[in-house]
């Protein structure tokens, strides 16, 4: 529910299991567990037929935006299934670090033993057309390497 649904805030979520498994989460969940408010959230989301489907090709069609635009600038990114993927900057902390100062976030891949990589995750076009104009300029800037 947190990543499909953005719905972090409210701390939901389900489990589908063997009853056995169930049973044994029962044991050690206390009864307040999930309030009212957050069980209604979490089922006008399920409810919300198409939503799924319309995030994902959203997130599909800036991800190709993203790399699209990230190889027409020099950069090289590794192609991914998942939501994200990796873009080798030289210098991961200290691209990190730039891109920062620009309002923007992405992952120092350093502590995965990938120094030379961050993570980016593609939002809405709009902000990865943002966020491509702050890479171009952190890389004319060369101050960061």
């Amino acid at each position: 529910m947190t990543k499909d649904f953005a719905l972090a805030g409210l701390r939901l979520g389900y489990v589908v299991a063997a009853p056995q498994i169930i049973e044994a989460l029962r044991k050690v969940c206390p009864p307040w567990n999930v309030n009212a408010l957050a069980q209604s959230a979490g089922i006008a989301a399920l409810r919300a037929e198409g939503y799924i489907e319309e995030c994902r090709e959203k997130i599909r069609l800036a991800k190709e935006f993203l790399l699209r635009r990230l190889s027409n600038i020099g950069l090289t990114a590794i192609p991914s299934q998942a939501n994200f993927f990796l873009v080798k900057v030289g210098s991961a902390k200290n691209f990190h670090r730039a891109l920062l100062q620009k309002g923007f976030l992405v992952r120092d891949c350093s502590s995965f033993e990938l120094p030379e990589y961050v993570r980016i995750c593609p939002r809405t076009i709009p902000e990865c057309d943002k966020l491509i104009t702050a890479v171009k300029e952190v890389l004319k800037d060369r101050n960061w390497t």
